[in-house]
């Protein structure tokens, strides 16, 4: 039960999200003219109402110096800064429940989901793809998406690799691939517990690549969290290590280094891949008692963020500091 209250309350959060759907009155549709025409985007306006905190900020961090941000699920931001400085760049008109997933400066990926089914039945998806840097987008046709479950959690391993998530409260999570930019997606086998172990897991977190090695965590159960791994690209997930604590957020570092940022001063460490786990010595601290959602574009540097305010870590997440929210007063 707790863990179909988490979910709920989870997806909750997501369809409160602002949709993509209609942008503010100074917007403009972009002309085209190429088959298959890009997407009409919202365009920056001159002079843009600033957005109110607490809100959302979903971040894609490709490297150490680049970060995107979507605010309030209507405004998209690019830094080459880390964080900085940030400059407006356009989002596609039409896409509702959007997040954004980036390999570099220039190319990315969005996903938009329609309103979900009772207990995430089904939902439509829909992708977007720009290589000018949000600048245009163009509108995907993609194949090998069932409507079947919520979809979230996009992630992009590189400019032709990118996943997200599909789930509902009660099965196995699965987790889709695409190596060709969007075009074609393939489904993972569902996320499966150790031998002897009868615990779902229904609640994936956003997937993180190194190469041909991609992991993410996931929570079911009576508060059990694992964490996954796959080393064929996406294809198949198998059990590489148990959480130690339910509280707070898996943050993939590296492929070997891991950290667990909680809110309840009980942060924890894997720098063996999860062999073994440590407690960790961090700074981090924030208001709400929720878990933050954290992105690491190298090695060193990070992101979190939760109800729509940023920190941002240089050193691998021993101290954060607070960065100013693109597009807020």
């Amino acid at each position: 039960m707790r863990a179909l209250l988490v979910f709920v309350l989870v997806l909750a959060a997501c369809s409160n999200q602002p949709a993509a759907t209609s942008p503010t009155p100074s917007a403009t549709a972009v002309a085209t003219t190429a088959a298959p025409s890009p997407t009409p985007t919202a365009s920056p306006s001159a002079s843009p109402s600033p957005i109110t905190l607490p809100s959302i900020a979903q971040l894609s961090a490709p490297s150490g110096t680049v970060v995107w941000a979507l605010v309030a699920g209507t405004r998209l931001f690019r830094s080459s800064d880390r964080g900085d400085t940030w400059t407006e760049r356009s989002i596609p008109i039409g896409f509702a429940n959007v997040e954004v997933a980036f390999a570099d400066d220039k190319a990315g990926l969005l996903l938009g989901a329609g309103s979900p089914a009772t207990q995430c039945q089904t939902q439509t998806a829909s992708i977007g793809r720009t290589t000018d840097g949000a600048g245009t987008w163009q509108p995907l046709t993609p194949t090998g998406i069932a409507d079947t479950r919520c979809k979230r959690g996009l992630a992009s391993a590189d400019t032709t690799h990118a996943f997200f998530t599909a789930s509902t409260p009660s099965d196995p999570a699965l987790i889709y691939r695409t190596a060709d930019a969007g075009a074609t997606w393939k489904v993972s086998t569902p996320l499966a517990a150790p031998a002897g172990d009868t615990t779902v897991f229904a609640m994936p977190g956003r997937p993180k690549a190194f190469g041909s090695v991609v992991l993410l965590d996931a929570t079911g159960g009576q508060q059990s969290k694992d964490v996954f791994r796959s080393t064929d690209g996406g294809a198949t997930f198998a059990f590489a290590s148990k959480v130690p604590t339910f509280d707070g957020t898996v943050a993939f570092v590296t492929a070997t280094r891991w950290v667990q940022i909680a809110t309840s001063n009980t942060s924890m460490e894997t720098t063996d891949s999860g062999a073994s786990w440590h407690a960790y010595t961090t700074d981090y601290s924030q208001g709400p008692p929720i878990a933050p959602d954290i992105v690491f574009g190298d090695a060193n540097v990070g992101y979190a963020t939760v109800r729509g305010a940023i920190q941002r870590t240089a050193d691998g997440g021993a101290h954060w500091t607070t960065i100013k929210t693109p597009g807020t007063g």
